[in-house]
């Protein structure tokens, strides 16, 4: 019985972390990272300079966008406020 036990255990182990992994799915709006970034800039925002370790904004955007994290360039070319980054270009699309 307690062979029955492990083996359906390992079974069902087995299965359930053989899942395949979807294709990345890249954003639509990399081209816009550059204007986004020049927006940012423009209305002061901390988050058009240079990290800290001198990579631009506009290279930043670009890998993390290809990396499949979105950062939703296109809607921030249309803030209007600093404050907005968060507010109306916080959420996934």
């Amino acid at each position: 019985m307690k062979y029955l036990l492990v083996v359906f255990s390992f079974f069902g182990f087995s299965c359930s972390c053989c899942d395949p992994v979807p294709d990345p799915v890249d954003p639509p709006d990399t081209q816009d990272c550059g204007a986004a970034c020049s927006h940012l800039r423009d209305l002061g925002c901390e988050e058009g300079q240079p990290l800290e370790d001198g990579t631009t904004c506009e290279q930043f955007c670009v890998e993390t966008q290809d990396s499949g994290h979105w950062l939703r360039p296109s809607c921030v070319i249309n803030i209007t406020t600093c404050s907005e980054l968060e507010t109306v270009c916080g959420e996934a699309p």
